[in-house]
């Protein structure tokens, strides 16, 4: 599979988010792990702050950041954030309850999985990638980006799925 580079951004987000591990209590593509109920918690409070909706970057398009850390490999743990793009100059008008979260500006590869292979092995599939092109990821991060080609966890088969990776040329 050979990704599309993107051109350097920035990017940045207005969400939340959780530490820890998250298939602790179901794994895969479940809305009752913590990423499925983080998903429910975000949701409903758009639900209840519709004003906040107003100050989305891309209409109908959503985010979901994987932050790893040492403690990823060592246990598992890692930080997930769901949210919806926004301009820096809405910043300051971003509720207490939401987070920042502002990705650097880098070069990304843009993975699209369709249908069966969004719940296949698409990290390591992307690992491969970047060694056999000489990149590597400057970040430890890398994020799902979800719009309309997107159906829903109970429609997979019909799904389009980008993952963002930031990339360096190795070396």
């Amino acid at each position: 599979m050979e990704p599309v580079i993107c051109p350097e951004k920035q990017i940045i987000l207005m969400g939340m988010s959780f530490y820890g591990d998250p298939f602790d209590t179901r794994t895969g593509w479940d809305e009752e792990n913590h990423i499925g109920r983080l998903w429910k918690r975000f949701s409903a409070f758009l639900s209840r702050h519709p004003e906040v909706l107003e100050l989305e970057n891309q209409p109908d398009a959503a985010y979901e950041v994987h932050i790893y850390n040492p403690e990823t490999t060592e246990k598992g743990l890692f930080e997930v954030f769901v949210g919806m793009e926004i301009r820096l100059s809405d910043v300051e008008r971003i509720p207490a309850e939401l987070s920042i979260k502002t990705l650097p500006l880098t070069e990304y590869a843009v993975f699209t999985f369709k249908g069966e292979q969004i719940s296949s092995d698409w990290e390591k599939l992307i690992q491969d990638w970047l060694t056999s092109a000489g990149y590597h990821s400057p970040h430890m991060y890398n994020f799902q980006y979800y719009d309309a080609r997107f159906k829903g966890l109970d429609n997979l088969a019909d799904s389009v799925l980008d993952v963002y990776v930031p990339i360096q040329k190795a070396g």
